[in-house]
């Protein structure tokens, strides 16, 4: 027995040993065969993309298909992390050209050697099915809106503003003019169904007659409001935000404090997309009415009862007219042109009448027709719409989840990905291609920028986005591109992301099944503490607290169950400070951290190895020394710095450095000077101060070997004015340039794409035809006391053509404003005369003016006497262009 058991143990212990041996040669072959699994990973990586485009673009058609983009979509992730680990380690790790791979190499091979072993069981049996995929391929039928592949000049064409036509708007526009005018309803309040242009009429009402109140305030509600933050919008607009915010004022108090400074004042206050009839909404939101007949409430909803409520003035928002109807569908489907052919003008009325005369609904599905004379691809499009359109009760919906589906992939990704802002807020566009990158949306490479812009026209051409450009009050970068998007349309945004595992509550994020979860969005939802969830995140790709002002701490562990986060948005929060967990998180490519409490960068961003964009509140004053770490770095936001450390130049990759005036002087050999900035060859946005130390680099030009620069601010803190050198010109894709005490020579004129120019204190008799400059957009002249008449040239026909803004301040002997001929400044929509106490005569030529706008400051007193001297000329003005405002400030 003993024999027997000492055989038994010998046994066990031999196949112990085997399994040992077995399994020491599976962890080696892990490190053996790294290369080639690697290899393997990144070639199916594509092939699985492919399958989820074709997968998703017949979603809509086949549900079966949802089951396997689900499980597919989350192998995908989890290879795209591997890859990109991969991909840092290869960038921040030890030398690769070493004989022999170090210790940390090794551990790191093993452990990706183990992940991507559990993706190849995971993703075999699904490629190995071909009869599945090429199924997919032949079911899918060619996408109708798929965007060009040429991308050449897409960084120029993003600043031509789409056409935006509307139909029937002025006649509603006067209407509710006149009912303003009336002092008996101080409440109106415009209904309607969704997509028939409530919005876009209150927006015309709000520009034409905000110039006449105190305050001006457009609210943005949704189904799931918050008081709160609503109160805290409305206290921005009257410079009460940091006491709303801070700790300890209650919704109640806050209310009080609104209310009080608003009392006495003219003010118009929007209530746009009301869902809700609440009738306590405005007293909730300090807007009481009853001791102040001088304010207005304008409101826009789609239930009546809202009205009643509140106990408005009805505006009935009435559908559009066949003929307007027609105009506007012809306006997007053909240029503007009639129908090229009477069947396609036949089925194109067919397809109209499906749209039941919303405007929302004509734009998108006239936008997204196929551009061609055959009618049978439209007469296939009218079936769809019929489709849709009889198996859902909305009428206008479907057809927009329509438009949806027959975009590309990629503009899918991207237009659902609209649903991270906030619902009618403006959004930049650059931040959303940073966040479209990190998302992994637009390809790496070199042409990712011309990609992304791309991306954001086509969706402009299809209606989905409304492109615009608006001025910044912030050096170096005043002419901004922002989108928006209909608010029909932000839901559709939020209904594909929330089936594409995306949450929007926080009662959502804390559950334990959401562990495949990719987007938690919680912005502006009055969050008191961040959400945690007991589960690993490690689907989890964005995740964004913005605007929730409540929130004072992240807690550490928060970030230990989401390693693959690519965007952490916390701009708007309390927080002073941030757990060193943030720094395990190696793939971060957006951290925005605007109008926080944080006063110096957290140490923990230097291991931060991914990191695009990183934008840093205004209390933050000094960049660290380490920050040249951050080799990936594009983007970097530090309104409050004003000298950067020396190793910064070791950023090659970075765009953008938005800051105040950088101080380049000698002192502290720790601090950038010129030369250092010729090292960043990519960089396009600068703001320098220059002192007398460096004014002789500044004219030999060191600056101009920033070819690539977009946007250029130059300050002279010198007692004398310098002037720049001709070299200037080698920056050909310069679009703002802004001076303070510099001279230019007429070589300024040879700057093609400038479209924004500010010459501010500089003195001279004669300014360079400027005029002839033919993409200028904004133009600022301030401060010169030798000139008394301006050039007037600039009042010749042709000249400024695309000029809309122009503002002439401080002109200490100015006496004459010169003649416009016709066809001078024919897009001007603004002209501001500031400060000039001597002006004596202006020029004839301002009411053939269509847009215009002409602003004065009360030390230019004599100006309205100068036009009413003018008698017939002054009345032309008021009778040819109503939209004439003359406003003292």
């Amino acid at each position: 027995m003993a024999f027997l058991g000492e055989a038994a143990a010998g046994k066990i212990c031999e196949m112990a040993v085997e399994m040992a041996v077995q399994k020491l040669t599976e962890e080696a072959n892990l490190l053996l065969d790294f290369r080639d699994d690697f290899s393997w990973l990144k070639n199916n990586l594509t092939y699985v993309r492919d399958f989820l485009q074709d997968a998703d673009q017949q979603a809509p058609h086949k549900e079966g298909v949802k089951h396997w983009v689900e499980n597919i979509r989350v192998i995908s992730l989890l290879a795209e992390d591997i890859c990109e680990e991969c991909a840092i380690e290869s960038m921040y790790g030890n030398n690769a050209r070493a004989c022999s791979p170090s210790c940390n190499q090794l551990i790191f091979r093993y452990r990706i050697g183990r992940k991507i072993k559990d993706i190849k069981e995971r993703m075999r049996s699904i490629i190995e099915d071909v009869n599945k995929l090429k199924l997919l391929r032949e079911v899918c039928p060619a996408s109708e809106a798929s965007p060009s592949t040429s991308h050449s000049g897409a960084r120029k064409k993003s600043y031509l503003l789409p056409s935006v036509h509307s139909v029937g708007i002025e006649s509603k526009v006067d209407d509710m003019l006149r009912l303003l005018d009336n002092n008996a309803s101080p409440i109106i309040a415009v209904v309607g169904m969704g997509g028939i242009g409530k919005s876009y009429l209150l927006q015309h009402v709000y520009n034409s007659v905000k110039e006449r109140y105190d305050k001006c305030i457009w609210l943005s509600f949704s189904q799931s409001y918050s008081i709160s933050t609503l109160q805290c919008d409305i206290a921005s607009h009257l410079g009460l935000g940091q006491q709303i915010r801070s700790q300890g004022i209650s919704p109640e108090r806050a209310a009080e404090l609104i209310h009080e400074n608003l009392k006495g004042k003219r003010y118009l206050v929007v209530l746009d997309d009301v869902w809700e009839a609440r009738e306590d909404l405005l007293s909730k939101l300090g807007l009481l009415i009853g001791d102040n007949v001088i304010c207005k409430i304008l409101v826009s909803t789609r239930n009546r009862e809202v009205c009643t409520i509140l106990n408005a003035h009805i505006y009935e928002m009435q559908f559009l007219s066949e003929s307007e109807s027609w105009s506007l569908f012809c306006f997007y489907a053909f240029k503007g042109n009639e129908a090229p052919n009477h069947q396609l003008e036949e089925v194109g009325r067919d397809i109209l009448k499906q749209c039941a005369n919303l405007p929302l609904a004509i734009k998108m599905v006239a936008a997204s027709l196929p551009k061609t004379t055959m009618p049978r691809e439209w007469e296939s499009k009218l079936h769809r719409i019929k489709e849709v359109v009889i198996a859902d009760d909305d009428q206008i919906m479907p057809i927009l989840r329509l438009s949806y589906f027959s975009l590309h992939a990629r503009l899918k990704a991207c237009f659902a990905y609209l649903s991270f802002f906030p619902k009618v807020e403006q959004i930049n566009c650059e931040y959303l291609v940073y966040l479209w990158i990190a998302e992994g949306y637009i390809p790496a490479g070199e042409g990712q920028w011309d990609v992304a812009w791309d991306c954001i026209n086509q969706l402009a051409n299809l209606c989905l986005l409304q492109l615009w450009e608006q001025y910044e009050d912030r050096p170096g970068c005043k002419l901004t591109n922002y989108c928006r998007t209909h608010d029909l349309l932000h839901d559709l945004a939020i209904n594909i992301s929330k089936e594409n595992k995306c949450i929007f509550s926080v009662e959502e994020a804390c559950k334990g099944e959401n562990g495949d979860c990719c987007r938690i969005l919680l912005g502006t939802r009055d969050v008191n503490e961040p959400p945690i969830s007991e589960r690993r995140l490690v689907c989890l790709r964005t995740l964004s607290l913005s605007h929730n002002w409540r929130i004072t701490s992240i807690p550490a562990k928060l970030f230990t169950a989401m390693r693959g986060l690519r965007v952490l948005d916390l701009s708007g929060t309390g927080i002073s400070k941030l757990p060193r967990s943030l720094g395990k998180m190696k793939l971060l490519k957006v951290l925005n951290l605007n109008d926080t409490k944080i006063e110096n960068v957290p140490e923990c961003v230097r291991h931060l190895k991914s990191l695009l964009f990183l934008a840093l509140p205004q209390r933050c004053q000094i960049l660290p020394v380490w920050i040249n770490e951050v080799k990936c770095l594009q983007h970097l936001e530090c309104k409050g710095v004003t000298r950067v450390p020396k190793g910064i130049s070791k950023l090659t990759a970075l765009r953008t450095l938005r800051s105040n005036w950088l101080d380049l002087s000698n002192e502290g050999d720790e601090f950038m000077r010129p030369e250092d900035f010729v090292k960043i060859t990519q960089l396009q946005e600068l703001s320098i101060d220059v002192n007398k130390e460096m004014d002789s680099r500044i004219e030999e030009g060191i600056l101009v070997l920033l070819v690539k620069m977009r946007r250029l601010t130059i300050c002279n803190s010198t007692e004398n004015e310098l002037e720049l050198p001709k070299k200037m010109t080698a920056m050909k894709d310069l679009e703002s340039l802004i001076l303070w005490r510099f001279a230019v020579g007429s070589w300024i004129c040879d700057m093609a794409n400038l479209r924004e120019l500010e010459l501010t204190w500089h003195s001279c008799n004669d300014y360079p035809e400027l005029q002839t400059m033919p993409n200028l957009v904004r133009l600022e002249l301030s401060g010169n006391d030798k000139c008394k008449e301006l050039p007037k040239a600039f009042g010749q026909r042709g000249g400024f053509r695309h000029l809309r803004f122009f503002k002439i301040d401080c002109f200490n002997d100015l006496e004459e404003i010169p003649e416009l001929e016709e066809g001078a400044m024919s897009c001007l929509e603004e002209f501001h005369l500031c400060n000039c106490t001597k002006v004596k005569k202006v020029g004839e030529g301002l009411e053939r003016l269509k847009r215009f706008k002409l602003f004065y400051y009360k030390r230019t007193d004599k100006l309205e006497e100068i036009f009413r001297a003018g008698g017939e000329y002054w009345n032309k003005i008021k009778v040819i262009n109503p939209h004439v405002k003359i406003t003292s400030y």
